[in-house]
């Protein structure tokens, strides 16, 4: 399948293209009425220098040689951020609150992913499509037919990617999670896609735990497959207090970032082998996908996944408290 793109317009609101999945609402309704729809290319981001790996890090698995594939950076953008109302809304979730000097969640995941990818994808539902369009202005906007869980829609998005790319890195990137250390962040995910690119293993970024927090998930990491990268020996979601005081004192258990790095095709083959109804998925049957995390549908179940840890003062910015952690001043927004 290969998708159309249409050139929308609305009062106040830069142009933007938007992945034709299907219908897309009212807006799509009235503004094909005006102008045609067109095939575009995608944007293509060059990143700043190279691959930023020293020759100890290059050696066993490529190094970059996995350069030549294109690096795709996927935003997740369709949730609903429930967990900081009032602040949040349906209809103005965590990842579109212009909170951080003026600046959403969602603008800075952009402009960190303007670092190291050629190509950027976002994905959301038809609900958010709109205010996507407004904080980034023209971009590849990928639109869920309903909401499914990461499972679905990241199964969707990256078999579109592959379809319009061909072999390619794909980078899956939380729109609303902070980043404290960028230049570490990139870092990170380079070499992520470094060794993504040159073996057939699912990438998951972990963080070095400072504290038993029950509301993350964990990754149990056992032994080094090649430099800074960790085999994956379990996932274990939200665990209680004990358990994740008993992980901490382990001291080979990571947080889950929920950030993911493949090449196209190894994420579609595991995907077939693993979970091959929703590997299935098309824009018709969509609406009957079960709603499933992309943990639950894969990566807990895939034989080859490994991990790469990082420091870069990283949150998921999922309560009060840890926005005031960050620098947000939560009692004054809340007064606004």
């Amino acid at each position: 399948m290969v998708a159309e793109f249409a050139i929308l317009e609305s009062a106040g609101a830069a142009r933007g293209a938007v992945s034709d999945f299907r219908s897309y609402g009212a807006a799509a309704e009235n503004a094909r009425g005006k102008q045609a729809v067109i095939r575009i290319e995608s944007h293509r981001h060059r990143p700043q220098g190279g691959c930023s790996l020293d020759r100890k890090e290059r050696r066993g698995f490529g190094g970059c040689r996995s350069s030549l594939l294109k690096r795709i950076a996927l935003i997740l953008a369709g949730g609903a951020g429930t967990r900081l109302r009032p602040l949040s809304s349906d209809d103005n979730p965590k990842q579109f609150l212009r909170i951080f000097d003026g600046q959403s969640l969602l603008q800075k995941t952009y402009a960190r992913a303007e670092r190291f990818a050629q190509s950027i994808y976002i994905s959301t539902n038809e609900q958010y499509a709109a205010k996507c369009l407004e904080q980034l202005g023209r971009v590849n906007l990928l639109t869920e037919p309903a909401r499914r869980n990461t499972g679905p829609a990241i199964a969707f998005c990256c078999f579109e990617i592959e379809q319009r790319e061909g072999e390619c890195v794909i980078a899956v990137l939380p729109s609303d999670h902070f980043i404290g250390d960028e230049d570490e962040f990139v870092r990170v995910i380079e070499h992520a896609f470094a060794f993504a690119g040159s073996n057939d293993h699912l990438v998951t970024i972990g963080i070095e735990p400072t504290e038993a927090n029950t509301g993350y998930g964990y990754l149990q990491l056992d032994g080094e497959i090649a430099p800074g990268v960790i085999r994956l020996e379990r996932f274990t979601e939200k665990p209680s207090r004990e358990r994740a005081e008993s992980f901490l004192r382990a001291g080979n258990y990571a947080w889950n970032a929920g950030i993911f790095v493949w090449r196209a095709s190894v994420f579609r083959r595991t995907l077939q082998e693993q979970a091959p109804q929703i590997a299935a998925v098309t824009l018709k049957n969509y609406e009957t996908m079960p709603s499933i995390s992309i943990d639950y549908a894969l990566m807990e179940k895939a034989p080859r996944v490994a991990a790469i840890c990082g420091d870069f003062r990283w949150s998921d910015v999922g309560s009060f408290e840890s926005l005031e952690r960050v620098g947000v001043n939560v009692a004054a927004l809340l007064k606004t």
